[in-house]
């Protein structure tokens, strides 16, 4: 089922429960960001910019971060539009850092749209099983450990975002084995200076 096609009142029921859960959080200040990640069917159109709106109307007190999952967003003069939208309404727009080179890839646009926050998933760069078909588990396709060398001219970008913005998250989502963990503790160590 989609969510255009949920009955309004269900709509209103799933809003208020997902804005119950996530209030106690938000209250012992233990929530930094709702992010946002969009599929790669949602593409750029009128009606996609109102629903990030509505998203945004809908959890009005909480800072929304938006993730795109189709490269359309960024293709020709719209990327300049999107960073524009997303900053006039203070969305902090997610970094991803993943294989390039496929019809799923979506460039990585190092910019902080919100001055509060900014945020980069690091997906890793197995373009062997970046869009493989039939894997065993989703960590297969994030069977990734990043090389130091790559960690620290990503330090380096993240670094640049934390001079615009107030706060940096840095997400590992490379998840096969405990890669995300161990390139986590580099990336903090590095990111600390030690």
């Amino acid at each position: 089922m989609y969510y255009k096609d949920v009955p309004p009142e269900l709509k209103e029921e799933l809003w208020t429960r997902f804005a119950m859960a996530v209030e106690p959080l938000r209250a012992a200040q233990k929530l930094g960001v709702v992010l946002f990640q969009f599929p790669p069917w949602f593409v750029p159109s009128r009606a996609a910019f109102d629903h990030i709106l509505e998203c945004a109307e809908r959890l009005r007190g909480f800072q929304l971060a938006v993730e795109f999952r189709n490269r359309t967003w960024f293709e020709g003069d719209r990327a300049a539009q999107v960073m524009a939208f997303e900053r006039e309404h203070r969305l902090a727009h997610v970094v991803v850092d993943e294989p390039q080179g496929f019809a799923s890839s979506v460039p990585a646009l190092w910019e902080v749209t919100c001055p509060d926050v900014a945020i980069v998933r690091f997906h890793g760069r197995n373009t062997d099983t970046w869009d493989k078909k039939g894997l065993s588990s989703s960590g297969e396709r994030f069977n990734y450990l990043y090389a130091t060398a790559e960690l620290s001219d990503l330090a380096e970008k993240v670094r640049g975002l934390g001079r615009k913005a107030k706060s940096v998250h840095a997400v590992f989502n490379n998840n096969f084995g405990d890669y995300a963990q161990r390139n986590a503790a580099q990336f903090r160590q590095m990111m600390l200076g030690l």
